[in-house]
């Protein structure tokens, strides 16, 4: 009888802990469709401000020959104005809802940019194009440190990018100083990338944030330093790149930003193209290795976008210094469809492989 007890009473318990985490499954549904929701708004928020934005400044640009040049600068500078005290009373109410900052902190940028270049031109304000870049970014970067908005932290480095290569342009001697300020500058946004990233946003957000601006560091700081120093071999121009590629990737390792990796692996991919036809063998040989790389990298994560980028790489540079070579094209058609068999073999295997992995 009182083995029988003590089972009834075993059973009891177990059937609270179902209970229990039934209703904490439920909690946690729930949590993630309103996280989901919430994203979706910010999403769908973000698009309207900036439709907002850029439609205010279309309607004033419409008529802006009607205002006289006090008008015109109180036009401009209200919309910035008015973000500024909307973000003062979310801090002031403690308000941390991200469908409100994003799309703020959109718009507030828009704002920004507009106000800007629109008092400049107003008051015949002195100074280069490079300067007004400059000016621009700077005025963005405060209002995308305290927004934290996930598109002007994403694309803000371009700011940097185009005042390089503006600089550049505008008679500023090529050198490391210009760059280094360039990358420092672009670095600047960091900090509110990273928030961006301790605040947990759903995977499709993160994702999409890490390919993007993965790709505005690795192949943006490659474009920068490539104006900014002017390289002249063409094979140092790849060798940038790739050194570039490299710190993006150490950076998402150390900082658990694996999407960064892939990105800047797909960039060194693409800066490896040109490697056949240089007279550097070490280049060559370097593009080669790397090409290797990603094809393992592929393999081992199952991923059929970067064993086939790896593989169609590597498989390119192998036949593109073949057909420098004196070989029959009888030859060269045998080594082209050679080159498919493996690639096509390849992605069949990887596929069988996932298919009995998932299995």
């Amino acid at each position: 009888m009182e083995t029988m007890n003590t089972k009834r009473r075993e059973v009891e318990e177990i059937d609270i802990k179902i209970a229990e985490l039934k209703k904490r499954r439920k909690e946690l549904v729930a949590e993630l469709d309103e996280r989901r929701l919430s994203w979706g708004a910010i999403i769908a928020g973000a698009f309207g401000a900036l439709m907002i934005g850029l439609g205010v400044i279309a309607l004033f640009a419409a008529n802006w020959d009607v205002f006289n040049r006090s008008a015109r600068a109180a036009i401009a500078i209200f919309p910035v104005l008015v973000c500024g005290i909307v973000a003062v009373v979310a801090a002031v109410k403690d308000v941390k809802a991200k469908a409100l900052w994003d799309p703020l902190g959109i718009l507030w940028c828009v704002s920004i940019a507009a106000a800007t270049c629109l008092v400049a031109q107003t008051y015949q304000v002195g100074g280069s194009v490079p300067g007004l870049i400059l000016l621009v970014a700077l005025l963005m970067l405060p209002t995308i440190w305290t927004t934290r908005a996930v598109v002007p932290t994403v694309f803000w480095p371009i700011m940097a990018i185009v005042w390089g290569g503006v600089s550049r342009d505008a008679g500023e001697c090529a050198s490391i100083s210009l760059a280094m300020k360039a990358a420092a500058l672009m670095a600047l946004s960091l900090p509110a990338y990273l928030a961006f990233l301790r605040s947990r946003p759903p995977k499709p957000v993160l994702v999409s944030a890490q390919t993007v601006s993965g790709f505005n560091y690795s192949f943006g700081l490659g474009v920068l330093f490539c104006v900014t120093l002017s390289p002249g071999s063409g094979f140092t121009g790849v060798l940038i790149f790739w050194l570039c590629a490299a710190l993006v990737a150490g950076f998402g390792l150390v900082f658990k930003l694996p999407v960064w990796g892939a990105v800047a692996l797909l960039v060194a991919a693409g800066a490896a193209f040109p490697t056949p036809f240089f007279h550097e063998l070490t280049g060559y040989i370097v593009a080669l290795v790397l090409m290797s790389l990603v094809v393992v990298y592929g393999i081992r994560k199952m991923h059929l976008l970067f064993t086939n980028v790896g593989a169609a790489t590597f498989l390119w540079l192998v036949v593109s210094k073949f057909f420098e070579s004196h070989a029959s094209f009888t030859l060269k058609g045998i080594v082209l469809v050679i080159a498919g068999l493996v690639l096509t073999a390849m992605n069949v295997l990887l596929v069988r492989s996932r298919k009995k992995r998932s299995a």
